[in-house]
């Protein structure tokens, strides 16, 4: 045998299909897998795994770094947390195809709906091309993981129609035109077409994005584009405010036969509805498969964790009456007005007036305060309004406000109503990551990230729901993380350890696999503020043969690929297409 670029040995490996771990070594050259086995062939470099687990890497399929990755080639800390391959262009916001005109507006939007700060964007993002191919192009060399992006529906809504993006319906011209888009785009090595009517996607300017606007039949054409290219697929977000109706999941199943391909939607959120509500969710499936489609819920495998404030407002500026105009104003603007007692009761009473999906996150004494700038706050950290608006006398809101108003709108609070780690929770959760019905995924990773860090969903099951109650075995997890997803998603020679596929692997110590402590980093480019989770236990993070972490910290080295349609993907057929 030739000799190997890279040797793992000693290690238990855990190869992705679901079989039994097995002790052996893995041999690696140009970027591929080319040996596994008991011997140790020649190799110029040595991983000793002894004591460690040896996987593939994990491929999370609805990510939102298309802006980060132009500044960050690991879409830190994702890649920390054994992620290898992500998947971007999801919800119909993505960087391609772009006009002057259109990125002008595409830009701040995205900001604004996927929650990362603008100044951010303004100081670093460098989308200094036109086309889906010269996107790609920019990318080639300069990342760590592997990548794929789809082409959003309000990308081209925006470069077709202009002004009329949002709030017109396109001309019969337009429409073709956008076909026409679409078509360039996949030829050229998108993954696919991606879609979303979902109410809470809001621009910068407080309307809806563009694809809201859009009838049922216009997402259709646009989707039946898909089925035309080798190795795509389709993604969409329902406008589904509560769970999915009968006709909700024949519009689903809809959008999956017209472009003849699987999709995913997001999602199941561990706790943050009742187990019978998610339950009904997982039934659209079962609608899409008897109608020959095939629909899949996202399933975040951890529990739903959620954190926000009053500078950047998401999911406060969804709030009825008084909030939209309160998040449109600017910050300074808005922090004297929140200063105003009148104004404070108008927000108090109009929040009333919030569907039940705001209003259960949303109980002002029930909020936890995890992060302040104010010293004179830094007493709040740790505890609950409701505690500390006791201990001052005043209501729950106004002392929420004072701590507010004191920190320059930048405290970082937990609705607490949504956060249960408890042993049953984990416990559910594990039976939503085997469903059939689901596909692992639905972290949003690279948005709203003021708010979240389900980025390190897949740390926390191996260390909660694998190691600390043994409700799923390792290797059932692991397969779940990387043959499915890939499968799905039809990636060509990822998501499992065997001759002949990429190299991407991780190495990690399953008795110390977990997540350190989340902090509020204000290291975005412009002083942006991110949460941010490190992780632990992991060895080693390695991405087409060549390793891009060690020991927690980065190499330094590009080796990820950005896929092409077609290319490093195929077709997935529809199931009832498989059956046939």
């Amino acid at each position: 045998m030739a000799e190997l670029d890279l040797l793992i040995r000693g290690g238990s490996i855990v190869d992705g299909t679901g079989a039994p771990a097995f002790n052996g070594n893995i041999g690696v050259r140009d970027g591929k897998i080319a040996y596994i086995g008991s011997s140790q062939p020649r190799s110029r470099e040595v991983i000793d795994a002894t004591g460690r687990f040896v996987t593939p890497g994990f491929i999370d399929t609805h990510t939102h770094y298309d802006a980060q990755l132009t500044w960050d080639p690991y879409a830190a800390p994702h890649s920390l947390h054994g992620v290898t391959t992500v998947i971007c262009g999801n919800c119909g916001f993505t960087l391609a195809p772009l006009s002057p005109a259109s990125k002008d507006y595409l830009v701040p939007m995205f900001g604004k709906v996927e929650g990362v700060p603008l100044e951010s964007l303004d100081e670093a993002l460098n989308a200094n091309w036109s086309t889906t191919a010269e996107m790609l192009a920019h990318f080639d060399g300069k990342v760590g993981v592997n990548v794929g992006f789809m082409t959003g529906h309000s990308t081209l809504r925006a470069y077709v129609m202009g002004e009329r993006a949002v709030g017109g319906t396109p001309s019969t011209d337009e429409m073709e035109q956008m076909k026409v888009l679409l078509r360039h785009a996949l030829k050229e090595g998108s993954l696919g077409f991606s879609s979303s009517h979902a109410e809470t996607h809001t621009d910068h300017h407080a309307d809806h994005v563009p694809s809201f606007y859009a009838s049922h039949e216009e997402l259709l054409e646009l989707m039946s584009v898909v089925s035309e290219f080798e190795g795509t697929f389709a993604g969409y977000v329902g406008g589904v405010s509560g769970n999915p109706s009968l006709e909700d999941a024949r519009r689903l199943a809809e959008v999956s036969l017209a472009a003849k391909r699987p999709f995913s939607w997001p999602a199941i959120f561990p706790n943050s509805q009742s187990r019978e509500r998610q339950m009904e969710k997982l039934a659209s499936v079962d609608v899409a498969r008897k109608m020959g489609a095939d629909v899949r819920l996202q399933v975040m495998s951890m529990p739903t964790s959620l954190h926000m404030n009053f500078l950047t407002g998401h999911t406060l500026d969804q709030l009825p009456g008084i909030w939209p105009s309160l998040f449109a104003c600017s910050p300074a603007e808005r922090l004297e007005r929140f200063k105003d007692r009148e104004i404070r009761r108008t927000m108090e009473l109009d929040a009333l007036g919030a569907a039940e999906y705001f209003r259960s996150r949303l109980v002002w004494g029930n909020l936890k305060i995890a992060n302040v700038d104010s010293p004179a706050n830094a007493v709040f950290v740790g505890r609950m309004t409701s505690e500390i608006a006791r201990e001052q006398g005043k209501s729950d809101f106004d002392a929420l406000m004072d701590i507010v108003v004191e920190d320059q709108l930048a405290t970082l609070l937990m609705p607490m109503a949504l956060i249960d780690e408890s042993r049953e929770a984990w416990q559910e959760l594990v039976e939503y990551v085997r469903d059939d019905r689901g596909i692992w995924g639905g972290d949003d990773g690279g948005a709203h990230v003021d708010m979240i860090d389900s980025y390190s969903h897949g740390t926390r099951f191996l260390e909660n729901a694998v190691r600390k109650y043994g409700f799923i075995s390792l290797e059932e997890a692991i397969n779940a993380f990387t043959q499915r997803p890939a499968e799905f998603m039809g990636l060509r020679d990822r998501g499992v350890l065997t001759i002949g596929a990429w190299a991407d692997i991780v190495v990690f110590d399953l008795d110390t696999v977990g997540v350190g402590k989340t902090e509020l980093r204000k290291d975005l480019p412009a002083g942006g503020r991110r949460l941010y989770t490190p992780a632990h236990g992991f060895d080693y993070v390695i991405v087409n043969g060549r390793p891009i972490t060690t020991g927690g910290s980065y190499t330094g080295m590009t080796p990820g690929r950005v896929f092409r349609s077609g290319q490093d993907t195929y077709t997935k057929s529809l199931m009832s297409e498989a059956a046939e």
